[in-house]
C-alpha cells in the first residue's frame, strides 16, 4: 500500500515525470504555492483514510482537457514559446521547470503550472499531464482529478498497469486511486512514463 501511494504523491508532484529530471524552479514573483493537501495522520482510524478527499470542481469556462491537447488554444504540435505563453494567458505565470534526457520517448522538457505540467520535445508541445491540486481541469466528457471511477462509465481499466488501474478515453489516459475509486492523474501525449 505504500509504495502505490508513494507513486500517487510523487505523480502528483512531478506530474508523472520521471525521477530523474532536474528540476528548476521559477523565479519568485511573490505569489504563494497552493497549501499542501490534508491528509490523515497515522493513527485517524480507518474512516479517515476511507473519506474521499474534497474534488476542487473545474470553473463552467475552464480550458478543456483533450487528447490532442488542451482547448481551446493550446494543441500540440505548438512551438514551446507559443505553448508557454497561451497556458500562461489561461493558468498564470509557470511554477517551475524540468528537463529528464532519459525518457523513453527521447530527452523531453517540461513547463509546470501547478499541478499541470506541458512536456515538450524538440521545442514542440508534446503532451501534458495533469495531477491533483490546482488548476481543476476536465475532459469534454467530465472527467476530472478527484472524479469516482463511476464516471468512467464502461471504459476498461488495466488493473495490472505498473503505474496503478489505468484507462483511456478518447487519448487522454489515466490512472485511479490504490483502491480503484477516483482518478488521481490525467495525461495526453507524450509525457515521459516509466512502466
Amino acid at each position: 500500500m505504500l509504495s502505490r501511494l508513494g507513486f500517487t504523491l510523487v505523480a502528483g508532484a512531478s506530474v508523472l515525470l520521471g525521477c530523474s529530471g532536474q528540476a528548476e524552479p521559477a523565479p519568485d514573483n511573490g505569489a504563494s504555492a497552493p497549501p499542501p493537501a490534508a491528509t490523515a495522520s497515522p493513527g485517524a482510524g480507518n474512516a479517515a483514510a476511507e473519506a474521499p478527499a474534497p474534488v476542487a470542481l473545474p470553473a463552467a469556462d475552464a480550458p478543456i482537457l483533450a487528447g490532442d491537447g488542451i482547448e481551446p488554444d493550446i494543441a500540440f504540435g505548438m512551438a514551446r514559446a507559443d505553448a508557454v505563453a497561451a497556458a500562461t494567458a489561461a493558468f498564470g505565470a509557470p511554477t517551475g521547470t524540468q528537463r529528464n534526457d532519459e525518457c523513453g520517448e527521447g530527452p523531453m522538457e517540461f513547463v509546470n503550472f501547478g499541478a499541470l505540467s506541458l512536456s515538450f520535445q524538440d521545442g514542440r508541445l508534446a503532451g501534458w499531464s495533469l495531477g491533483e491540486g490546482e488548476p481543476a481541469l476536465r475532459t469534454a466528457g467530465g472527467i476530472a482529478v478527484g472524479t469516482p471511477r463511476s464516471a468512467l462509465g464502461g471504459s476498461e481499466v488495466d488493473e495490472t498497469s505498473t503505474l496503478g488501474p489505468e484507462f483511456d478515453i478518447g487519448g487522454v489516459g489515466g490512472v485511479l486511486d490504490e483502491e480503484g475509486r477516483r482518478v488521481v492523474a490525467l495525461w495526453a501525449g507524450l509525457v515521459c512514463q516509466f512502466r
